[in-house]
């Protein structure tokens, strides 16, 4: 492996410079990602026409699927706040340079899935926007096109021009989510307290519920760094505790998330108790008899899956193409690849077979586990947050292992996989757990007895790609 191709300029640790994103700017892009069809959706489905969870119980999950995601999160943006290093770069810390390949991989597939599925539902807004502009127009499949060129063009100006367009997007939505908690209250010809109290009889596991809510962000846990290493920080970051130098990113991540993804969540309840539905476009039709009124909720939710799928599901799976062709891919071409794939696999036809939007998460949620389990204890518990980061950059340093392939995790990862089938609601808290208990104890007792990591060193790399 050539060393320039381990220095992609867009994979470099990202400057003082570099960093533009305030902490406004940061608290309306995670709204901007938060506020989507499939929160919404989820939110339906949970109760689940009262055989699910009730509002209350919908409450905590959703305050603690939030939280750990949000904890999750924050912990690997750490890496991006201190050393401005992408996720598709500190992989091959626990991994290994060629291993690395396997994670990236992992932690691709489930955004792609998303993109593909949230063009689909800002497509078929689209295409009844157009029939109702138009009478008789009905091409969802050119809609779908169109729909994922212009994200793809808009992704291609990178994170500060996404986090731009959510400015639009946020409060469009939100509008019609209020619009809807009208509608449901007057349909159903009842307050919006007494359709929270709907009795609902249970029949959902609270540990799968929860961990339905964090397969729906796991994925961006995995790139907190990428997101917190564009966020403006601290000239005394480096003498600062882990609360204070991410106080941001925390902040910005609760508001943005947390406060909004309960809100979300909350809504679709209320407007599945009242209609039965959980597709955000047939209940707008349901509530909205006005052609005015139809078109302005379907540019809402059409604003929604853009503002979503740009930074939560096009960008990750963008760095990481670069990061296993940095030689030949450039941020834009990487950004061009990544929407085509999401799109050609037509993951919509997974829900058109009726597959719950929760049982997805959940089995994200587990798929992914492990890998986050090894990055947390690889750079908390075993560097002590400590890097090397030039070697990150150079396939003949330290993170080569065997052969570039780092036993002791992808050990860890599979043992975490398997285990998480031993109980289907727990999966993946099994999986969360035990693949970095794995890890800590296979890297003590024979990784770092075999191999240098120069533990507790940190070697940084400066600007133009060279050791210092």
């Amino acid at each position: 492996m050539d060393n320039a191709m381990m220095k992609n300029p867009e994979l470099l640790p990202t400057t003082d410079a570099g960093r533009k994103m305030s902490m406004a700017d940061y608290i309306i892009l995670w709204a901007g990602m938060t506020i989507n069809i499939v929160g919404f959706s989820l939110g339906a489905q949970y109760y689940n026409g009262g055989d699910g969870l009730s509002a209350l119980v919908l409450a905590i999950v959703i305050f603690v699927g939030y939280g750990l995601v949000t904890l999750m999160t924050v912990m690997i943006g750490d890496i991006g706040t201190t050393y401005g290093i992408p996720f598709a770069a500190y992989i091959r810390a626990p991994f290994g340079y060629r291993g690395a390949t396997i994670a990236a991989i992992f932690r691709a597939v489930p955004a792609l899935y998303w993109f593909g599925f949230l063009t689909w539902v800002g497509a078929a807004a689209l295409n009844y926007m157009a029939g109702i502009i138009f009478p008789g127009f009905d091409n969802l499949n050119l809609m779908i096109v169109i729909f994922g060129i212009l994200q793809i063009i808009n992704a291609m100006f990178g994170l500060k021009a996404m986090a731009k367009f959510d400015w639009i997007a946020v409060p469009a939505l939100g509008i019609l989510f209020i619009a809807i908690l009208v509608a449901s209250a007057a349909k159903g010809d009842k307050s919006l307290v007494a359709i929270l109290t709907s009795p609902a009889r249970g029949n959902m596991s609270i540990a799968y519920a929860i961990s339905g809510i964090a397969g729906g962000w796991i994925t961006m846990s995995l790139n907190g760094s990428d997101l917190s290493r564009q966020i403006k920080r601290d000239p005394a970051y480096a003498s600062q505790s882990f609360f204070k130098r991410n106080k941001k990113a925390f902040i910005g991540q609760f508001l943005g998330m947390t406060v909004v993804g309960a809100l979300i969540m909350l809504v679709g309840m209320i407007a599945g108790i009242a209609t039965g539905q959980w597709d955000l476009n047939e209940v707008c039709k349901l509530f909205f008899n006005s052609k005015i009124g139809l078109i302005l909720a379907f540019i809402a939710i059409v604003f929604a899956q853009w503002s979503t799928n740009t930074a939560a599901n096009l960008m990750p799976p963008t760095y990481i193409l670069i990061g296993l062709f940095p030689k030949k891919l450039k941020f834009w071409s990487a950004t061009i690849i990544a929407g085509i794939v999401g799109i050609a696999i037509m993951p919509w036809k997974i829900q058109s077979s009726g597959t719950f939007l929760v049982d997805v998460q959940v089995f994200i949620s587990t798929f992914l586990g492990p890998i986050i389990g090894v990055m947390l204890a690889d750079y908390f518990l075993i560097r002590k947050a400590k890097l090397n980061v030039r070697d990150l950059y150079f396939d003949n340093g330290q993170y080569r292992y065997a052969g570039g392939f780092n036993i002791s995790a992808i050990a860890a990862l599979l043992v975490g996989f398997a285990l998480s089938f031993l109980n289907s609601n727990f999966g993946f808290f099994i999986a969360l757990f035990a693949a970095p208990v794995v890890y800590v104890v296979l890297m003590n007792q024979f990784t770092l007895k075999k191999y240098d990591q120069k533990i507790g060193q940190v070697i940084e790399i400066d600007a133009a790609g060279s050791g210092v």
